[in-house]
């Protein structure tokens, strides 16, 4: 049971002030020797409260013996945990390993310095300074010497309680022990810390400013580790002795900034090893990295790691666990670029290798394929229709799409045969060539008279020659029916399909071959026949046929003006007038609606007269 406050006086009459920067156990020990207890033999000089309890910062029992403001000041010098898990002194957190709770290092410096400025009283205002609680601090940056956790006439560890503030349970004054000189450049890191504690003259740094003191402690650890011991050391296994150099190493590249911390990073990616493998080049220095909460620490690393792999362009694989944006915006590896296809390694390689994206297959986490035209191909490969979707996207049957693939008319895309054992078709491209074989026709809302889709055309005269007459021209798409599928919505006329069912050495050929091969249009076509000048029949449906000797000696006998401007390279309207004056007159001359539909020369007199006419400009 604590004891009521007017007990505590009774029991502790002599009340040495605190010292700033003192914590519980160390005031409480100064409390019992200076009313002549000893802490560890007297029940007077505990009352019941573990040394343990106040060396973890429980203090709430001392509140009936010193007062309530009193231990608020005295817990700020005392290490405590807080909710979030950490350990909170002097208003800086640290992880629970960093502090010492059983061990009380000491330097016998300060505390000769504390005997100084208080000649009089040669014990009674030497005290334990709260930054000796910290494991990582391994000497005094004001005195310059090695701070002392054992006796130096027993030889054991100096554990709180065990004997006075500055003495050991064997009697001995601690603060004779021997002094061990560090160089002061030696103990910067030490000095770094001791200085945000308020223990010496801070050490300003821009990049551990900003983490909280046991980050910032962490960071010149792990660092430190990889450049001292390499990458694959662990902090605990460094030798005790070896500790203050690594973490003085670490130090000093986060004092550079944080271009010389990646320099740092950059080299341990030198080391034996694939490159592309992150995890294990970076090796215990990622391990620690990889296991850091959320905060500045771990966002102020992440940053710098992310800055290495930018400038190396190699692969961080989970990446988004730690930044919030790809370390390698514009470009990815083969293995990410495995994941936008939807397809096995071989698939992938098959199709980066056809769109020209990809040569170092060997190396698939290196990330050399630009985003940008790998996200092009996904969305080009996700669209791609099989023989079924195709023939059901246009409207014909699937052996016309196969028969149409085998004759080249629909080839599959390049990249489908890459992306599949079977083959694949581009919408797109299929798109493009309905365009092509519907011409200018118009889009209509109804069947054009007297026509047929190419899809029901086909079944008489087959889907190949029509889509090569198509094609080629040889015949024209006469509508195209808004709302229907591919080849169900171009259509062309019943008469142009009799060409494509005649033989091709057949004496006769229809009305539109015959436009072609003369070269006219069908108003100027009809009153050319109908002067007899072609001889022509009408076949069993009734369409005409022209005779293809008449039509080639027709061709062979008379020219038109266009054809004879176009061949001397001037215009048909200057040619008229020049050949008007050299008296040389149209042989066939048809006006259809007081319009001249055609007007033909003889070609062999035309000839003759050609050097008269066009020898001269």
């Amino acid at each position: 049971m604590n004891p009521a406050p007017e007990q505590g006086g009774a029991i502790f009459p002599i009340r040495p002030p605190h010292i700033p920067g003192e914590p519980a156990c160390g005031y409480m020990l100064r409390l019992a020797e200076a009313n002549g207890y000893d802490w560890r033999r007297s029940s007077f000089a505990s009352r019941g409260i573990p040394m343990n309890d106040l060396a973890h910062g429980r203090t709430s029992a001392l509140i009936p013996i010193l007062g309530r403001e009193t231990v608020e000041r005295i817990e700020r010098f005392t290490p405590r945990s807080i909710q979030s898990g950490k350990v909170l002194l002097h208003g800086e957190t640290f992880q629970s390993a960093q502090i010492l709770y059983c061990r009380q290092s000491f330097c016998v410096g300060c505390w000769a310095d504390d005997v100084a400025d208080d000649p009089g009283r040669t014990r009674g205002r030497r005290h334990v300074r709260c930054w000796w609680s910290v494991a990582t601090i391994s000497a005094c940056p004001i005195h310059c010497i090695r701070l002392n956790d054992r006796c130096h006439e027993c030889g054991r560890t100096n554990n709180r309680g065990a004997g006075g503030p500055c003495s050991c349970h064997c009697g001995a004054d601690l603060s004779r022990g021997p002094r061990a000189t560090v160089a002061r450049e030696a103990i910067a890191a030490d000095a770094y810390v001791v200085g945000r504690l308020g223990g010496a003259p801070n050490c300003p740094d821009p990049v551990l400013d900003r983490l909280p003191l046991g980050d910032a402690i962490a960071l010149m650890q792990r660092l430190g580790c990889c450049l001292t011991a390499g990458r694959d050391a662990r902090v605990s296994r460094v030798q005790q002795e070896h500790r203050p150099a690594m973490m003085l190493a670490g130090f000093e590249a986060i004092r550079l900034g944080g271009e010389h911390v990646e320099d740092a990073i950059e080299a341990l990616l030198e080391g034996p090893g694939k490159l592309d493998q992150l995890r294990i080049q970076l090796g215990q220095f990622y391990c620690w990295f990889a296991s850091l909460p959320k905060g500045e620490l771990q966002e102020w690393l992440a940053k710098r790691i992310a800055n290495v792999v930018r400038r190396n362009r190699i692969s961080w694989q989970n990446w988004e666990r730690h930044v919030s944006s790809p370390p390698v915006r514009d470009q990815i590896s083969a293995s990410q670029a495995k994941g936008f296809f939807d397809r096995g390694w071989d698939r992938t390689v098959a199709i980066l290798q056809a769109a020209g994206l990809r040569s170092d297959v060997e190396v698939r986490c290196r990330p050399t394929i630009d985003r940008h035209r790998v996200e092009t191909l996904a969305v080009k490969v996700g669209r791609l229709l099989d023989v079924e979707d195709l023939a059901l996207a246009i409207g014909i049957t699937p052996a016309s799409v196969r028969k149409l693939s085998k004759a080249g008319i629909l080839p599959p895309d390049p990249l489908a045969r890459a992306a599949s054992r079977y083959p694949k078709f581009d919408p797109v491209e299929i798109e493009s060539l309905l365009a092509r074989m519907a011409g200018l026709a118009p889009v209509v809302q109804t069947r054009p008279p007297q026509s047929r889709s190419v899809a029901s055309a086909a079944r008489s005269v087959g889907i190949v020659p029509l889509c090569r007459a198509l094609l080629d021209g040889r015949i024209a798409a006469c509508g195209r029916v808004e709302g229907r599928p591919g080849f169900r919505a171009i259509h062309i006329r019943t008469v142009g399909l009799g060409e494509l069912r005649r033989p091709a050495d057949s004496p006769w050929m229809g009305l539109p071959e015959g436009r072609r091969a003369l070269g006219m249009r069908m108003n100027g076509l009809v009153p050319i026949l109908a002067s007899g000048h072609i001889r022509t029949i009408k076949d069993g449906h009734g369409h005409r046929l022209l005779c293809r000797a008449d039509v080639d000696r027709f061709k062979a006998r008379y020219v038109s003006p266009t054809e004879l401007a176009r061949a001397r390279g001037t215009s048909a309207k200057a040619l008229l007038s020049t050949l008007a004056a050299a008296g040389i007159h149209p042989t066939i001359e048809v006006a259809s609606r007081g319009r001249i539909e055609v007007r033909l020369f003889e070609r062999e007199g035309c000839e003759s007269a050609g050097y008269h006419l066009w020898a001269h400009p």
